[in-house]
């Protein structure tokens, strides 16, 4: 994700984000923590800050609504995707980075 983001679309925006991505083999979530400020975007494998936002979902969407191939409203709109805090933040991620096309 840091390297498609696009500092210059996300402004003054500061957010922390919590991404619970469930269906490991071992049966717990694999959780990270993406931090957009100061015009940057940073992931850590060690959620340590305060989230503004928290995403539930499974890998298959995941990797669906990282690669673009998957809205992220629409997910949530069906149940796919579960979030908790500011909800009008995942209407800025498809703004925020340049997903690659095949």
């Amino acid at each position: 994700m840091p390297d498609v983001f696009r500092p210059d679309r996300a402004g003054a925006l500061q957010a922390v984000v919590h991404w619970h991505v469930t269906g490991p083999a071992d049966g717990e979530d694999d959780v990270f923590e993406l931090e957009i400020a100061g015009g940057r975007c940073t992931v850590s494998p060690r959620p340590a800050r305060t989230p503004r936002l928290v995403l539930h979902l499974d890998a298959v969407n995941f990797v669906k609504m990282t690669t673009g191939n998957a809205n992220a409203r629409m997910l949530f709109l069906r149940g796919k995707l579960k979030a908790r805090g500011d909800l009008g933040l995942i209407n800025k991620f498809p703004a925020l980075f340049d997903v690659p096309r095949p």
